[in-house]
């Protein structure tokens, strides 16, 4: 039994779900209270003392909730929305409900969404075979951003990220009461620039079929498809926008059955959504008629699940990217296995953790991006490459720390002087060394870019570490290689590296 308690932009919410041992989720018990912490952020740039005690008041019912229930001990995962992190005081905010209800709220980062999203979205491949076939956009509208997924052959090959949000747009709005085609055209200008750039984006891409999910969207499904269904069509989808951009906040309410938190946010989120269908010229079009929050919730409450399958869709990822800037990716990937082999065999020095090894891993795939722009400091260019590429799966913070391990690759070492470094906490910048090290000895093992070295151990003493390679009886060229990548392992673990061939 565990729960997850989510505080969205119009929302908060709690799932208490039960997991057999097969995997399966069964819901015990949801609840779900208006709060408006988007309102707050979009317009006032912070969270009100009015809403953060509304958000503590709504908290402690849903402790209250648990122990009716003699559930008070179990697991919980505690998230915000994401959008707090624009908010001045987010700080206050989740200090406030730490204090107040014991649990650490943690605000959902750009890797944990599109972990999320993703789930969703193999949910669609299951029930929609088609999208196995066809080039398919999974556009996901949020409060704050807009993220689209690309899948090919049921793989994700692109990811990108805007800022294009129902909440973002709906409250920065200078008339909001406005009705009609004037509300319309209004919202319509305001995107248009973010829209322009998503299409630019996609533009070669050949997109067959598009899957928009989010918050009001699934709301409106029932008025979209027909029961049990996900099809729809464009003028289905244009003719609902006209309905409720024609209707009062009153009327939306009762004829459409939204809250009124969600009222004048579901009218950006169709104009929105009609936008990208416009961009790619599609004329149909699939809606989710699943509960958005009800099914994040449950995500958020297993974070384990499909583990293994986000993995191989996150290094897939970091590959596309890596071959659009045309890496040799046969030294790519064994610089990564070289990499893991050093990763597991030194554990006992670096101590570091298996979420570490999945950012060697990516910076392993993509440190030689940077020649595309120029061999000479291509690691220069390779972290400008990867600071500013979206991996799917990763968050800002950990695509940094991917980045500055293809700046240090080779040449030189980690300094407190170095842009971007020097923004880091000490236990990333400790982070950020130790892999670095590792990689560039794993780079100097494979200079030749012939894979020679298969498998490899260490063997330490008290003052050297000894790189056996199996199944290399002259390792001459790795020797020489060596010197030039050893400097940083050497001056971090206090141990000089030596080569002996196996």
């Amino acid at each position: 039994m565990r729960a997850a308690v989510h505080v969205g932009a119009s929302h908060a919410s709690m799932i208490i779900i039960s997991i057999t041992n097969d995997g399966r989720e069964e819901m015990i018990d949801f609840l779900e209270k208006n709060i408006p912490l988007g309102r707050d952020i979009f317009s006032h740039g912070h969270v009100l003392t009015t809403t953060i005690e509304q958000a503590v008041k709504v908290i402690s019912g849903f402790q209250e909730a648990l122990t009716e229930l003699g559930l008070n001990n179990i697991p919980v995962r505690a998230v915000t929305t994401n959008t707090l992190t624009e908010a001045s005081n987010a700080e206050v905010f989740l200090n406030r409900l730490q204090i107040a209800a014991g649990w650490r709220f943690e605000p959902l980062d750009d890797g944990e969404m599109t972990r999320l999203v993703f789930l969703k979205t193999r949910r669609r491949l299951r029930d929609t075979p088609s999208m196995r076939k066809r080039n398919t956009i999974v556009a996901h509208v949020g409060p704050g951003n807009t993220r689209l997924l690309l899948f090919k052959n049921g793989q994700i090959v692109r990811y990108h990220s805007y800022r294009l949000g129902t909440h973002r747009t709906w409250e920065q709005l200078n008339s909001p009461d406005l009705l009609g085609e004037q509300i319309i055209r209004l919202i319509r200008e305001q995107i248009s620039g973010m829209i322009a750039q998503l299409s630019y984006d996609f533009r070669d891409e050949g997109v067959e079929d598009l899957v928009m999910i989010g918050t009001e969207i699934q709301m409106l499904s029932p008025f979209l498809s027909k029961p049990d269904k996900t099809k729809s069509r464009y003028k289905i989808l244009e003719q609902l926008l006209q309905n409720i951009a024609a209707a009062t906040e009153a009327q939306r309410v009762k004829e459409f059955a939204l809250d009124y938190q969600t009222s004048g946010s579901a009218l950006p989120a169709l104009v929105i959504n009609a936008a990208i269908a416009e961009s790619f010229e599609l004329t149909s079009l699939r809606v989710p008629g699943s509960d958005y929050e009800k099914g994040l919730l449950t995500d958020l409450a297993h974070p384990t699940i499909l583990k293994e399958e986000l993995l191989k869709q996150l290094f897939h990822s970091a590959e596309v990217i890596a071959r659009r800037y045309r890496v040799d990716i046969k030294h790519a990937r064994h610089v990564a296995h070289l990499s893991r082999q050093l990763f597991e065999e030194t554990q006992s020095l670096h101590k570091l953790t298996e979420h570490d090894a999945l950012l060697l891993k990516v910076a392993a795939i993509l440190h030689e991006v940077g020649n595309h722009i120029s061999p000479k400091a291509h690691e220069l260019h390779s972290l400008y490459i990867v600071r500013h590429s979206e991996i799917f799966g990763l968050s800002e913070a950990d695509r940094l720390v991917v980045a500055l391990i293809t700046r240090y690759h080779r040449k030189s070492q980690p300094e407190t002087s170095h842009r971007f470094y020097q923004d880091l906490n000490s236990e990333d910048r400790i982070r950020v060394a130790k892999l670095s090290a590792l990689i560039r000895v794993a780079d100097a093992l494979e200079r030749t870019h012939s894979q020679r070295v298969t498998n490899l151990t260490v063997e330490i003493t008290d003052s050297k570490a000894h790189l056996v390679l199996e199944g290399i009886l002259d390792a001459t060229a790795e020797r020489l290689a060596l010197p030039s990548k050893a400097d940083l392992f050497e001056n971090l673990f206090g141990l000089s590296l030596h080569i002996k061939e196996s």
